[in-house]
């Protein structure tokens, strides 16, 4: 036996003022931060320290090579430009992934979503219909089959998201579309 809910009639004034407020585009961007530069940092100092203390040859040409290449990815880190570019939106219209698809996906396009907890990094799976007609980009070649067979699969390590935020982006914009 199915249980279903149902949606009262009357619709109340929070109800309304909820609905009015609500955002018309949902974007989750990237979370880049400083602190990889003082891992570099305090990594990179800890091995210069290391072969110091051993002295000689090994101290002048490993302290100079490790010493340089960490200060460098340090500083790069440290000063460079961060990523907090759009990696995922969801409007009205349908889903924009600028890393994984040229074109924006229409809704009645996306078939389903899941999330991929078990890999190395969490990631968010979207099934689509024909996602070839979208130009999925692809720096993999190896990878082209699997974006061209049923959607994408899109990292989340560096996105500042959680599930919960993703799943109601999908409830406010495609209720239709089902999580697998």
């Amino acid at each position: 036996m199915l249980a279903c809910r149902s949606e009262p009639d009357d619709v109340s004034v929070f109800d309304v003022q909820a609905e009015t407020n609500a955002p018309n585009r949902i974007e989750f961007h990237g979370n880049e931060s400083r602190w990889e530069a003082l891992f570099y940092l305090g990594f990179g100092g800890f091995l210069v320290a290391l072969l110091v203390s051993k002295g000689g040859w090994t101290a002048i040409i490993g302290g100079t090579i490790f010493g340089s290449l960490f200060l460098l990815l340090a500083f790069g880190k440290a000063f460079g430009d961060l990523d907090h570019s759009v990696h995922l939106a969801f409007d009205e219209e349908g889903l924009t992934a600028p890393y994984a698809f040229a074109k924006k996906v229409p809704w009645d396009a996306v078939q389903s979503y899941s999330f991929d907890t078990a890999g190395d990094a969490p990631a968010v799976l979207i099934h689509l219909v024909e996602p070839a007609r979208f130009e999925p980009k692809v720096s993999n070649p190896l990878k082209t089959w699997l974006v061209t067979w049923y959607g994408c699969n899109l990292p989340l390590q560096g996105v500042a998201c959680s599930y919960e935020a993703i799943e109601d982006a999908f409830r406010r914009f495609a209720p239709q579309v089902r999580k697998v």
